[in-house]
């Protein structure tokens, strides 16, 4: 689950227009960019390996697939749907502690920080009923990095586990492009990054 924020001691994006998103998304995001955002829910897969450097630390290095965005939908007047989704490969690599350990359970915390690398970004859009229509972005960046943590949880069944992972992360990048001709209904532009969270079940063997 993600949606973007706007660092600094600016407004959000629905008080007014003193962070608009035109210049990024095009001028159908104005009748949406005054909603509240609520996180686009898409999938994130993928595969690690964790080193153990001691009984207790380890590093874990990762690649994944994931989608990322923001939802500006709404209903309140008319049905909107107005979906941004960008896809990426997250390489992320992280410090692990081992802070418990039982005959069948083992835990871990961990953070770190990730690159990722886009692979095509999105929006979806439809107004009243319409079908939706799928438009290519071409504002946003090749490559996002930014920190991460969170927690797994592992349940061993002999040398193998099922495992649990909650982790929160906080892009540092501004992801979208600048455009080259600026024009004057635009405000002054402002950084835009992504947050979110990541809930993943998955299968580990030694």
């Amino acid at each position: 689950m993600s949606n973007l924020y706007f660092p600094g001691d600016r407004p959000k994006p629905f008080d007014g227009y003193d962070i608009d998103l035109r210049p990024y998304l095009g001028y159908d995001v104005e009748l949406v960019q005054t909603n509240p955002q609520s996180p686009v829910v898409a999938f994130n897969i993928g595969i690690f390996r964790r080193i153990e450097l001691s009984p207790r630390f380890g590093i874990q290095p990762e690649i994944a697939f994931s989608q990322k965005g923001v939802d500006f939908s709404a209903s309140d007047y008319e049905d909107i749907v107005y979906k941004v989704k960008i896809s990426y490969i997250d390489i992320p690599i992280s410090l692990s502690y081992q802070y418990l350990k039982k005959e069948k359970a083992l835990s871990h915390l961990y953070m770190g920080g990730y690159c990722a690398f886009k692979i095509n970004a999105v929006k979806k859009v439809a107004f009243h009923h319409t079908h939706n229509k799928t438009t290519k972005l071409k504002s946003v960046k090749d490559m996002d990095y930014g920190i991460h943590a969170g927690v797994d949880y592992k349940y061993l069944i002999k040398k193998h586990s099922f495992l649990f992972d909650i982790r929160f992360f906080l892009g540092l990048n501004d992801i979208f492009i600048s455009p080259e001709s600026w024009s004057g209904i635009y405000k002054e532009s402002h950084k835009t990054k992504i947050t979110g969270v990541n809930i993943s079940i998955g299968y580990e063997w030694q």
